[in-house]
């Protein structure tokens, strides 16, 4: 008798981490999840949203949400090649 279900192979696309976010097309997203995916810490997030330094982002209520494009493009502006930029 075989006390062991059988194992799956899981292909990268099966693999992920229950704390990612789903992947809805045009989803925003959460000072949690903008923060980790810029490698931010969210307080520096806030910190930035605060002096008007930060990516786009609105509000709905209380929420504070982000876009991944404007994430991306934020990130793409900040690209240097030299510490003298």
């Amino acid at each position: 008798m075989n006390l062991h279900p059988p194992q799956k192979n899981l292909s990268l696309d099966d693999a992920h981490d229950e704390s990612d976010p789903p992947d809805f097309p045009n989803r925003k997203w959460n000072v949690q999840e903008a923060a980790r995916f810029l490698g931010l810490s969210e307080s520096t997030l806030n910190k930035l949203r605060l002096t008007g330094t930060g990516p786009p982002y609105m509000k709905l209520g209380r929420r504070v949400l982000y876009d991944l494009h404007e994430l991306q493009a934020w990130a793409a502006v900040r690209k240097r090649n030299h510490t003298s930029e």
